[in-house]
């Protein structure tokens, strides 16, 4: 009978206490179920503290009370906000385990951005992960992960390698079989980073470190991962070879895309052309490792080749020859370029492929070691090649120099003084610094040309470079700004200013050339001292001088200019100098040496601006307005100035 009275007892009080608990979490959706309940926190804006019932009976919760989350609200009426919720109570191994995950370190840093556990599972609307509206809900996990990690402030802020990746992985194969297909199976953020153990790339216990990645890819490509386990890649990845390849380095990682799109790192013209050559033509791996960085520049050279960088799917690339995930060493029996297994590789493209597809090397690298045959052809043809061609250059080089001498001969007789000491000299010091301008400011843009290199890559070379070209740019300034002065306080320079200056009947002239030269009009336009196509040039001349002066002076001062002026303008600044630069000496070889050279009339040369001289026939033809002004002067029997 006692025995009963104390089990009745122990009943009571447990009732007692699932009713008290009952009790007080019936009461609290009396307040925070009525929706204009608010209160104001320390800023004075007004909070919401309505809860929706509907959205606890949905939660994974449902069956806990309030307090059971909120420990410290002990009486029905509490005018102090709740703390955070310890989730951490009840889930104490996944406490552990944030812990000591990249996101759980920044948290317990205090950095306010780093997620806790509402921000990846919610609060009082918390599902479980196979309910499609929970934010953890596979299908969910990559736009749940985006809300943080879409921000580009937050990427630069804490240092995020990748910026962006949702939008990366948005166009990826594996969000496309999320998103599209609705593919449960389909790699997310998770799989690849881990969910509450998430470590940093270099955590050497991080799925996503350099020597993991192979083992966490192959938690769904099991198979693939067996096959690169046994190859040449793989057996470095084994040996913690830190240049050895790994998944993500030919499949990209959140871009992964499969083979058939064209910006895939593994479409088949991108193999050869991107993939493979970025380690195997690295001087660094390849100087270190003993490969021949020469087979990849030889096999873009050869038949497969060109047609690879055409875009053409079938044609075989390094893939189709070494394999894929299985890559070994020719020595290796099981390699499919093992000279036993070289028939049956090329007969997959080659029908009937036979023992002489074996026979010679693939990657023809020019040596006597290599292939001796193919070195003693080369050899023979650059010395015909030289030779020969060599021996046409100097034959015609005879040609042009004997007209040169006709013509120097003819200009050096010339009547017709069309430019004095002092205009001879203008130009030539503004051909030199123009040359050494363009030379040395396009080194610094291109780099890796062959005739920039040695001013770019050496120290000293690119010291002289600098010096080189802002003492042009000084002597091509002085030059302009004597221009300047001889045009506008020299008798001669104002005649020379008045006859270049353009004028409206050059528009009309310019017509009559263009309708001349199509055979419209037999009249050859008679132009004055100057034609508009002189004109155009040296006004040209003078604007491009302008725009590069007031462009170069706060790049050569840029610690000075950059106190009056932000860093966008300069920028701009930089843009203007070197498209103007290239407009002009773009201009320059296409406008004014064609009529310094290749005009038929002036072929081979135009000696007029080094000898000062032309004759009276070239002038009657080139200049005629002009020519009958001096003809009705009678300037012509001294060798007058024109």
């Amino acid at each position: 009978m006692k025995k009963y009275r104390i089990t009745l007892f122990l009943g009571l009080i447990s009732l007692f206490l699932t009713f008290s608990s009952q009790a007080k979490e019936i009461r609290c959706p009396s307040c925070h179920g009525a929706k204009d309940l608010q209160m104001t926190d320390e800023y004075g804006r007004k909070i919401s503290l309505y809860i929706d019932p509907s959205i606890i009976k949905s939660s994974i919760h449902k069956d806990l009370t309030c307090i059971d989350c909120h420990t410290e609200v002990k009486d029905e009426v509490h005018m102090v906000k709740p703390g955070m919720v310890q989730c951490g109570r009840c889930h104490k191994a996944t406490l552990l385990e944030y812990r000591e995950s990249f996101h759980g370190k920044k948290y317990i840093e205090g950095i306010k951005d780093a997620p806790w556990c509402q921000d990846c599972h919610g609060s009082h609307d918390i599902r479980g992960e196979d309910d499609p509206k929970s934010l953890t809900y596979r299908l969910n996990i990559p736009k749940m992960c985006d809300d943080c990690h879409k921000s580009a402030g937050m990427a630069k802020k804490y240092h995020i390698p990748v910026k962006d990746p949702y939008k990366l992985y948005h166009e990826s194969i594996h969000g496309k079989a999320i998103e599209e297909k609705g593919l449960i199976g389909a790699a997310v953020c998770n799989d690849c980073h881990g969910s509450h153990s998430l470590r940093e790339a270099t955590d050497t216990t991080s799925l996503i470190y350099h020597y993991n990645v192979p083992s966490t890819c192959g938690k769904c490509h099991y198979g693939r991962y067996q096959i690169f386990k046994e190859s040449v890649h793989g057996q470095a990845v084994l040996a913690r070879n830190p240049k050895a390849p790994v998944c993500t380095d030919c499949h990209s990682e959140h871009s992964i895309q499969p083979t058939w799109v064209k910006t895939s790192t593994v479409y088949p013209a991108n193999i050869s052309k991107t993939t493979c050559p970025w380690c195997h033509s690295a001087e660094e791996i390849t100087d270190k490792y003993g490969l021949v960085t020469q087979k990849v520049t030889k096999y873009l050279d050869s038949y497969h080749g060109v047609d690879s960088r055409a875009g053409k799917r079938e044609v075989a690339n390094c893939a189709s020859c070494h394999g894929y995930h299985d890559i070994r060493p020719s020595t290796d029996p099981k390699s499919s370029i093992n000279p036993a297994n070289l028939p049956q590789t090329c007969g997959s493209c080659h029908p009937n492929a036979g023992e002489n597809f074996a026979k010679g090397k693939i990657h023809i690298a020019i040596s006597p070691k290599r292939d001796i045959g193919v070195y003693i052809v080369r050899r023979i043809y650059i010395v015909l090649i030289v030779l020969i061609i060599g021996g046409m250059v100097l034959h015609n080089s005879l040609i042009i120099l004997k007209r040169v001498r006709e013509k120097y001969k003819e200009a050096k007789d010339a009547t017709v003084v069309r430019f004095n000491q002092s205009e001879i000299i203008q130009h030539l010091l503004l051909f030199i610094t123009f040359t050494v301008l363009a030379i040395s400011g396009f080194a610094l843009r291109f780099p890796d040309a062959w005739w920039a290199n040695w001013m770019v890559k050496s120290e000293a070379g690119a010291v002289f470079r600098s010096d080189i070209h802002r003492v042009a740019a000084v002597v091509f300034i002085l030059v302009c700004l004597y221009n300047l002065y001889y045009m506008l306080f020299n008798e001669r320079g104002r005649a020379q200013l008045r006859a270049i200056f353009p004028v409206p009947k050059d528009i009309f002239l310019l017509i009559q050339n263009i309708n001349y030269q199509l055979g419209l009009v037999k009249e050859r336009p008679k132009f004055d001292r100057y034609a508009y196509m002189e004109k155009a040039e040296y006004w040209a001349l003078i604007w491009g001088t302008i725009v590069m002066i007031v462009t170069g002076f706060p790049m050569w001062f840029e610690n000075f200019f950059l106190q009056y002026m932000p860093r966008w303008l300069l920028n701009i600044f930089k843009a203007i100098h070197f498209y103007e630069a290239l407009l002009a000496t773009t201009a320059v070889l296409v406008w004014h040496m064609f009529f310094m050279l290749f005009e038929p009339e002036s072929y081979p040369v135009n000696l007029g601006m080094l000898t000062g001289r032309i004759t009276e026939k070239e002038l009657e033809e080139k200049h005629a307005a002009e020519y009958e002004k001096l003809k009705s002067k009678d300037k012509f029997r001294f060798g007058k100035e024109g």
